[in-house]
């Protein structure tokens, strides 16, 4: 076995450098880059005492910079310990009195693009991993202390029994100060899969996860029981076919809810059992459809023995859990007589066993099935909660004489305080409830309060827990008015479990809890109610939340998407041009399978032709009109080709020549769009060269849409289902409500500012030492319908985050140089709408809006240089570009759509730049042909460019390294002026793109690059 999980993780790192390690949202870093920021951050750790162990606190929320965090303990050899930012301050501060930690890390004191790669420290197998604090009886929490061993033990085990491929991808979802966590972040980092990121917060939202997964094409996911109930009655989790595996873990399992499942998504169901104290998991169970009784906890994992013992410790069918093995904990951290306690010798063997204080029994075929608790421990989402460590903390209040808190089960599980306050109360007992929130974790607040005189006993003396009654829950007062509060009143009453309930209720002091908020969101959804769990935690009320919620948030028929489809803003910014806009198009390129099938290929493309509507849509006057499914034929569209390509298969750069050589193909195919006659699309392939190039008007197509149409055509080609979202019909008819008058004076203000000039002379040529780490090349030039275009490539690291914004400041700081501020048109993806689902979408969604940057006065040379001039441009123009209203949605509204008066004969800007984000250089089939250039727009030669110079860039991920295309498009410049453009903005992104510069460039080799670009 290998001796550390460092170990495995660098293993990975060195098979597989350039693929992508870990994603959060757009940003990503390959397993290079991780290892290159953790090797950084591990060194400062070092420098502060981390080492084998030692304990390293993080505390971070979810994000690339959590990753690296995680990482870089790892290699110093130290053991990390998760501290949860939403933790209580006083939460917070005992655990890390009682850990005694080295550091505590901070998000500031991690930097995603800093580092050297540098092995990390090799330690002994028994040294600890990481810490994680669980709730304990007496009040105080205990770290439980897991070594190297024991998890890595863990992990080969479920890399052995699941086997993780490199295409998976894995939702890392759950709070890292939850032991499932820590096989969330490092199982995929040992197998050499994707580890995707929730958003912080995100896991609490079905929604949401529902939307990440069919977005990013989530394979492996877990989910707490009582989560997963709330998720498969979220309406989008049917369409999460890219699913490989789901772990259920943290929770007893209900047989019905695994029916559940298998009813909603197949057979691909895991049962997991295992305490903190034992590295995650120590049982496991496939969850087979039509299975009866109980779902079992299964069968031990490798190297651990789990056995049911009576109070002899004598074997049983039924009695108390024990597990022994490589996985138990070292114990907990500096609580010896805690540790003799739960940590027993081992009567059967050599070691010790842990006593779980679960009841359980062995069924005929080996299985174990779980019973219970021995005490009074429950699980609320997968956490372990110690009733009595809340009572504890509820007991220190202020005219508290005694508490006593108990879990009942209905609705859900909940936690109920019983309270007999100092003399006669009457006061609130919410100031009770916001005591134990300024102290514990969310999950450890009770949900209900109850006051009575005296605590039921008895006749030995000790608490009756029979005897408790059952918390009272007022309901009813004031009647429903609207539509919306009958609705939701009737859903707070189905939830909670009660005959009525009033518009006045609060759903939290009925008695719900976060999850039955998610139970409650899923169910508004399907009555055609958004709501989001914050707002219920916010609002509360039947009233308030009905005030809040909107309405349009199930699944469309299919037949809703059909019909007209009204001009969205950047539909009337094309009309308005004037000229032909036939041709006005994008192209891609697809990498095909080596033994492709000529029926195969035209069936897919019927199916996303079917499936994808505006694919068939016919421009009439100013508007779209979408005919049914069949309508457009596959084989009127496709045609077959044949390229002299030598040994194309499987060979990145001769697929990518060949995809080239269908360049013309390409060209007629452009030609043979015809929006008015409902000509949208078409394809061309050749199998000898295994490429397919398709070509789509832009009214129906963007830099988004390229990518699902790539993955859905993967899908119909495998005979999968294509997953839906919400129509662009729906959306386009709704965008008018998402104007606001009140953006006016940002937008008037940001267009009638002071400007260099309306058409950009470019700065010349840059002096000192600032180049851009790597080498530029010139790809292509020539026409684009009457406009020059020029196509550059640069080899260079420009980080993993904030890449538009490091663009947009090296390009005002190149036409700023003498002071002033840079007027430009943005282009954004446009899918700002939080209310409706596009994850899935096909259609121009493109927003663009106007911004006013200004630089500052930038000392030249120090900015190339990389110097502190550089950081605070950077920091300058991020911070203006952070107020544009709700990313520029507005705009287009008000000037295309509303037409306001106010923006009448204010100018346009000069210049546009659009960012269409990363893409990978891939080799797999299906892949999009990343060519440089590839994404711009093409256009027929009497459409006059919409602006004096466009900018379309991208960043493509090859195996060499990260790369910029950037493509230069101009009406009335000359080609000499952009070339001296491009010059100094490469040569201000080296310097805002690198703070230690992998490579120096002298003066000469900076003049020989700037020769090249010209």
């Amino acid at each position: 076995m290998t001796d550390s999980l460092l170990e495995l993780i660098e293993s990975r790192i060195a098979a597989a450098p350039g693929t992508e390690a870990v994603r959060h949202g757009p940003s990503s870093l390959t397993y290079a880059e991780l290892d290159r920021a953790a090797s950084a951050l591990a060194a400062r750790l070092a420098a502060r005492g981390a080492g084998p162990e030692r304990i390293v606190a993080v505390s971070l929320p979810r994000s690339l910079e959590l990753v690296v965090a995680l990482v870089a303990v790892l290699k110093t050899g130290a053991a990390y310990l998760p501290v949860d930012p939403e933790y209580p301050a006083p939460r917070v501060e005992f655990m890390l009195a009682d850990a005694g930690p080295v550091v505590t890390l901070q998000p500031s004191d991690v930097d995603l693009s800093a580092g050297t790669a540098t092995p990390g420290v090799r330690t002994d197998p028994r040294n600890p991993a990481y810490v994680i604090y669980t709730s304990g009886s007496t009040g105080r929490p205990k770290g439980a202390v897991i070594s190297h061993e024991a998890i890595v033990n863990r992990l080969l085990w479920m890399q052995d029994e699941y086997v993780l491929k490199p295409d998976d991808r894995v939702l890392q979802k759950t709070p890292s100060s939850f032991d499932v966590s820590v096989w969330e972040f490092f199982w995929p980092l040992i197998a050499g899969a994707t580890l995707v990121l929730a958003d912080p917060g995100g896991h609490r939202d079905p929604a949401y996860l529902a939307a990440l997964i069919r977005r990013e094409l989530i394979t492996t996911v877990h989910f707490v029981p009582s989560m997963l109930r709330a998720f498969l009655a979220e309406p989008g989790a049917r369409e999460c076919v890219s699913l490989r595996r789901v772990i259920c873990s943290g929770e007893e399992l209900p047989a019905d809810l695994a029916a559940e499942f298998h009813r909603v998504l197949g057979d691909r169901l895991h049962n997991l059992y295992g305490p903190t104290e034992a590295a995650v998991d120590v049982t496991s169970w496939a969850c087979r459809p039509g299975a009866a009784g109980p779902v079992p906890i299964g069968r031990p994992v490798w190297n651990t023995a789990v056995r049911v013992l009576d109070p002899d410790l004598r074997p049983a069918s039924e009695g108390e859990l024990y597990i022994a093995g490589v996985q138990l904990a070292r114990g907990y951290l500096g609580r010896p007589g805690l540790t003799a306690e739960r940590f027993v010798p081992d009567p059967f063997g050599p070691g010790r066993m842990y006593r779980t204080g679960d009841l359980a029994r062995v069924r005929d075929d080996g299985a174990i099935e779980y019973l219970g608790r021995t005490d009074d421990q429950v699980k609320i989402r997968g956490f372990r909660v110690e009733p009595g460590e809340i009572a504890a903390v509820l007991s220190e209040c202020p005219g508290v004489r005694h508490a006593v808190v108990v879990a009942r089960t209905a609705p859900g599980v909940q936690l109920v305080a019983y309270v007999v306050p100092e003399g006669d109360f009457s006061g609130n007992v919410e100031l009770w409830r916001e005591f134990l929130a300024a102290r514990l974790p969310a999950h450890l607040v009770p949900s209900a309060f109850v006051v009575m005189a005296e605590l039921p006993v008895t006749v030995n003396g000790k608490l009756d827990r029979a005897a408790l009654p059952e918390p009272e829950r007022e309901t009813g007062g004031e009647a429903p008015a609207t539509a919306a509060e009958h609705t939701l009143a009737r859903l707070f009453a189905e939830v909670l479990g009660l005959p009525e309930v009033g518009a006045g209720d609060d759903f939290f002091r009925l008695g719900g809890d976060s999850i039955l908020a998610l139970s409650l969101v899923g169910r508004a959804r399907a009555e055609n109610l958004a709501l989001t769990a914050g707002q219920v935690l916010e609002l509360g009320t039947v009233r308030a939340l009905a005030a809040a919620a909107r309405a349009g948030v199930v699944e469309e028929p299919p037949e809703q998407a059909l019909g007209t489809v009204p001009a969205t803003p950047i539909m009337r910014w094309l009309l308005e041009r004037g000229g032909p806009i036939d041709g006005f198009s994008q192209s891609v390129a697809l990498r095909l399978p080596a033994d492709v099938d000529a029926d195969r290929l035209t069936g897919a493309l019927q199916s996303v032709l079917d499936h994808h509507d505006l694919l068939r849509a016919r421009l009439v006057d100013d508007h779209l009109e979408v005919p049914p499914p069949g309508t457009v034929q596959a084989t009127t569209i496709l045609r077959r080709t044949t390229v002299k390509a030598d040994d194309v298969a499987g060979k990145a750069n001769d697929t990518a020549r060949a995809a080239g050589d269908l360049a013309g193909e390409g060209e007629a195919a452009r030609r043979r769009l015809a929006p008015r006659e409902g000509v949208m699309l078409q394809a061309v392939w050749s199998p000898e060269a295994r490429v397919l190039r398709l070509v789509a008007h832009h009214l129906v197509i963007d830099g988004v849409s390229w990518r699902i149409l790539a993955e859905d055509l993967a899908r119909a080609y495998n005979g999968a289902t294509l997953p839906r979202s919400g129509s662009f019909r729906r959306w386009a008819t709704a965008l008018p409500e998402h104007g606001r008058a009140e953006e006016l004076p940002h937008w008037i203000t940001t267009l009638t500012g002071d400007t260099p000039g309306p058409a950009p002379e470019g700065p010349g040529a840059p002096e000192g030492p600032g180049a851009l780490e790597g080498s530029g090349a010139l790809e292509g030039s020539g026409k684009r319908g009457s406009a020059g275009r020029l196509t550059l490539t640069l080899e260079a690291d420009l980080g993993r985050t904030g890449t538009a914004e490091l663009l947009l400041t090296g390009l005002a700081a190149a036409l700023a140089r003498d002071g002033g501020a840079v007027l430009l048109d943005l282009e954004g993806h446009g899918r700002e709408d939080e209310h409706a689902d596009l994850s899935r979408t096909v259609g121009w969604f493109t927003s663009m809006f106007p911004v006013r940057l200004d630089p500052g006065r930038p000392g030249w040379d120090d900015l190339v240089a990389g110097g502190p001039t550089a950081g605070r441009t950077l920091a300058r123009v991020t911070e203006q570009l952070s107020e544009v209203p709700r990313k520029g949605i507005g705009y287009g509204i008000l000037r295309h759509l509303d037409r306001s008066p106010e923006l009448d004969g204010l100018p346009y800007p000069a210049i546009c730049v659009n960012y269409l984000g990363r893409f990978t250089d891939s080799t797999a089939d299906w892949a999009m042909i990343t060519e440089p250039g590839a994404l711009a727009d093409a256009a027929d030669a009497d459409l006059r460019p919409s602006h004096e110079l466009t900018i379309d860039a991208a960043v493509v991920e090859t195996p060499a390294g990260p790369r910029l295309d950037a493509t230069f498009t101009w009406a009335s410049m000359d080609e000499r002026a952009v070339r001296e453009l491009a010059a100094g903005w490469f040569a201000a992104l080296g310097g805002l793109a690198r703070p230690e510069p992998l490579v120096a460039l002298g003066q000469d080799e900076l003049h020989d690059f700037e020769e090249m670009l010209r």
